[in-house]
């Protein structure tokens, strides 16, 4: 069974490459783990195979080489068939998934960037839909990553006659977000107005968020207040840092700088550095408060 071992070798060596290329991840991105499995995977699939058509072929009393070389090929071709079927299954996903992974590392961000636009790129040529559902899903990898022009660029080129409804709040809830990041509230009001009001609870939550936060940033401190209500936020970690933020904002369009900074206090011990960060951009009364914890912050690191 030569044959048989040296094609179990070769297809298992070229397995994640395979992978890779289907998936469109370059081969670097993956991890160990995966290239073990997908290598042992591959080799043992050709050895059975082989094994078997090695017992079927020597029952047909066929000459020794041709049996050996008939083994090899028949495991080295179904495994390889085998490979194809099992990579592209949920492809798209695997591979968004992987890029998005890759794009919290700094040092291969612009790589993982131009392979996840290849990837995107593909997928709205070739199903809409699924390139929408991806778009939604490597949102949220984008803005962590720091790249909400990416992210904004990719949630307005969804064409709102495709979404669904579901499709179209989690769009727009997320276009609100990248827009106040480039302090465009007019933008983040227009998306948050395309949404068909109440929605389900769990998002509606943070839509009253996002619109008192967009009353406060223009001044209107007890409208925002009084949209933010008595919303329990006890069990919800990211809200609660949410309404702080519009808190603090109304506090220090108060003139209130005291309490504004004991809210930003309070929001840096719940929700670290990023939870500063948030208040800085979009710009509104407490940015600059926030600027200045942020320096101190610095300073004493």
């Amino acid at each position: 069974m030569t044959w048989t071992v040296v094609a179990a070798v070769v297809l298992g060596a070229l397995s994640p490459v395979v992978r890779g290329l289907v998936w469109g991840v370059p081969v670097g991105f993956l991890s160990v783990a995966t290239v073990l499995r997908s290598f042992i995977g591959s080799a043992l699939t050709v050895l059975v195979i082989g094994g078997v058509a090695f017992f079927a072929l020597r029952a047909a009393a066929l000459p020794p080489e041709w049996v050996d070389m008939g083994t090899g090929l028949l495991g080295g071709v179904l495994g390889l068939l085998l490979l194809l079927s099992s990579a592209r299954r949920m492809r798209d996903v695997r591979g968004l998934s992987i890029l998005c992974q890759r794009l919290q590392e700094e040092d291969v961000r612009p790589q993982a960037m131009r392979a996840l636009d290849r990837l995107l790129d593909r997928v709205r040529r070739e199903n809409p839909q699924r390139y929408i559902a991806l778009v939604l899903m490597a949102t949220g990898p984008l803005t962590q990553a720091g790249m909400w022009n990416e992210a904004r660029s990719r949630l307005r080129g969804l064409d709102d006659e495709v979404l669904t409804g579901p499709q179209s709040v989690l769009r727009n809830q997320a276009l609100a977000t990248c827009e106040l990041q480039f302090d465009d509230i007019d933008a983040a009001q227009r998306a948050i107005d395309r949404i068909s009001r109440p929605t389900e609870s769990s998002i509606e939550v943070w839509l009253v968020a996002l619109e008192a936060l967009l009353m406060a940033l223009r001044g209107d401190s007890e409208r925002a207040l009084g949209h933010l209500g008595t919303q329990d936020t006890e069990d919800n970690p990211s809200l609660r840092a949410s309404h702080r933020l519009v808190r603090a904002h109304i506090l220090a369009s108060r003139s209130d700088e005291e309490a504004a900074v004991a809210e930003l206090e309070m929001l840096r011990r719940e929700a670290g550095r990023a939870g500063l960060e948030r208040v800085v951009r979009p710009r509104g009364p407490a940015s600059p408060l926030a600027e200045q914890l942020l320096q101190s912050e610095n300073q004493s690191g």
